[in-house]
């Protein structure tokens, strides 16, 4: 009896420690997002991400504009990226975000989902 327990924990063990496999090259993540002049963030609740300020971020910022309350207002996105670390001669976030795809916003004032075009 003690043998089939050890067995078994072992077994149990070893299955929780393998490592999950990625699926996808370009993971979603949710997340409030915050564009102020030159510097923009994603902040998923358990981890903020600096965002590289290219096209798609710039067309996310255009879209969130017409809904924001005021300049200050993060607004809840779900958007696809791909995570860097900075270099150490660089500012910023330790971890950046280079949004691939925009999938959805929420609107804060009534909750509902705007899907981009």
């Amino acid at each position: 009896m003690r043998t089939l327990i050890f067995i078994t924990l072992i077994a149990f063990a070893t299955s929780c420690t393998q490592s999950p496999k990625k699926t996808d090259a370009n993971p979603q993540f949710y997340g409030e997002f915050l564009y102020l002049a030159d510097a923009a963030v994603l902040n998923t609740g358990t981890e903020i991400y600096g965002v590289i300020i290219d096209d798609k971020m710039l067309e996310l910022q255009e879209l969130c504009s017409p809904i924001k309350r005021d300049e200050y207002d993060m607004i809840p996105v779900y958007v696809k990226g791909m995570v860097e670390n900075k270099q150490p001669d660089e500012e910023g976030w330790d971890k950046r975000i280079k949004i691939t795809s925009i999938d959805s916003l929420v609107n804060p004032s009534d909750n509902t989902i705007l899907k981009p075009n």
